[in-house]
């Protein structure tokens, strides 16, 4: 994990991305609505970062971050002098002995440029853009890509391996297959027995019948 945090006469904000044994990156903007010095937002960077690790399922966790002090605090070199630092690292620590193994490092703000040009967007007076832009990736052209979250009702569908593997456990006998739908089942969550795929930025996207496809569309 990569954080970083920042702060400026418009605002405070802080980015992070997190990057799995798979490859997958998960990248996060956020926008910190109240007065921060950059300590303060590199410490909040930090621990909005354990806490959407923890939600990922992350057992063990290494952060980096380009705050010295943030750094050195937690690895005990550097005292928490007043009581607001205080109260960041006693909760930094704390979220952190959630993992199974967790360390955080040091980086220098070189090796930290996708985190830093995050912090600063962020920390940009841009109250029209946080309220309602939502960033999503287009990987091919819309008109190349016809894939549409439907299921049949039969229910043998491109999404039937995909909630096997999640509710049951259950992958295709050849390992190349098995690999692929594990792969893409990260992708994808099951709440009250309804499949849906995740959005990095906005909320869950529900997988819908023929049905209910055909009146949306309609």
């Amino acid at each position: 994990m990569f954080t970083d945090g920042a702060s400026n006469d418009e605002g405070a904000g802080a980015g992070l991305k997190i990057t799995n044994p798979e490859g997958q990156h998960f990248t996060y903007v956020l926008r910190l609505e109240f007065k921060s010095t950059n300590n303060e937002a590199e410490y909040d960077a930090l621990l909005a970062g354990l806490r959407i690790a923890k939600k990922l399922g992350a057992r063990h966790l290494e952060a980096h971050v380009d705050s010295m002090l943030a750094a050195n605090q937690i690895e005990g070199s550097y005292d928490a002098k007043y009581d607001k630092m205080a109260s960041y690292l006693a909760q930094a620590k704390a979220l952190m002995a959630t993992f199974a193994t967790c360390k955080v490092k040091h980086i220098i703000r070189s090796g930290n440029k996708e985190g830093d040009a995050l912090s600063k967007l962020a920390a940009v007076g841009f109250e029209h853009l946080a309220k309602d832009v939502r960033v999503e990736v287009l990987a091919a052209p819309s008109i190349m890509n016809r894939e549409i979250l439907v299921c049949s009702e039969t229910g043998n569908s491109w999404m039937t391996p995909i909630i096997n593997y999640l509710a049951r456990g259950i992958l295709p006998e050849k390992k190349s297959d098995a690999r692929k739908i594990r792969h893409k089942a990260l992708n994808y969550t099951i709440q009250g027995d309804i499949l849906y795929r995740r959005s990095y930025l906005g909320p869950l996207l529900r997988c819908v019948d023929t049905q209910d496809a055909n009146y949306l569309l309609r």
